[in-house]
């Protein structure tokens, strides 16, 4: 059993959920850094000394989706021997005997509030962050889904938040970790 991300689902999560000020910002980004470009030339009168940075700026913005590259692959995967969670730029394992679960809304005081390291977009986070109730945690968040199943092994807390969460904490469950609040 696992839920792990391939690049096109990372690219995906750059625009979903619908968030109409970042695709505003992105567009303002991919349409307007060419048209600063050729308008700054044209005004300094440099435009036929330094026509090459337009095709530089149209080649660095085709190059800056490539950034998402290290998201691919991150998720997590159960095995015999525990939880195998990628959320850039942690990659763990978690025994499983020693693990205590819950599964709470996305509302709750569990929810991440503030990036610390790692990635993020209004689709995609992983990495650590700050916790509504202060604690620290990794954090892997696809989607923005209703529930998350929340991880406390060897003193370190996990979020899990992704479509059809409620499944892993199921598994989690007949694997034998135990279910409890944290």
């Amino acid at each position: 059993m696992s839920y792990q991300l391939g690049y096109l689902d990372v690219l995906k999560a750059l625009f979903l959920p619908l968030d109409p000020l970042g695709i505003l910002l992105l567009a303002g980004v991919f349409l307007g850094i060419p048209f600063l470009t050729i308008w700054g030339l044209k005004a300094a009168g440099e435009w036929r000394r330094r026509w090459w940075l337009l095709p530089m700026t149209v080649v660095f913005l085709l190059i800056l989706p490539l950034a998402s590259w290290p998201q691919a692959g991150s998720g997590w995967r159960l095995t015999d021997e525990g939880l195998k969670l990628k959320a850039w730029p942690v990659s763990t394992t978690l025994d499983l005997k020693g693990t205590r679960a819950a599964l709470v809304e996305s509302s709750s005081p569990w929810r991440p509030v503030r990036r610390t390291n790692g990635y993020g977009t209004p689709g995609l986070c992983t990495g650590w962050c700050k916790l509504a109730n202060g604690k620290k945690a990794v954090v892997f968040r696809h989607l923005r889904p209703r529930r998350m199943v929340v991880l406390e092994s060897e003193g370190r807390y996990y979020v899990l938040a992704h479509p059809g969460v409620e499944e892993l904490y199921s598994a989690l469950l007949t694997r034998g970790v135990k279910q409890g609040a944290l």
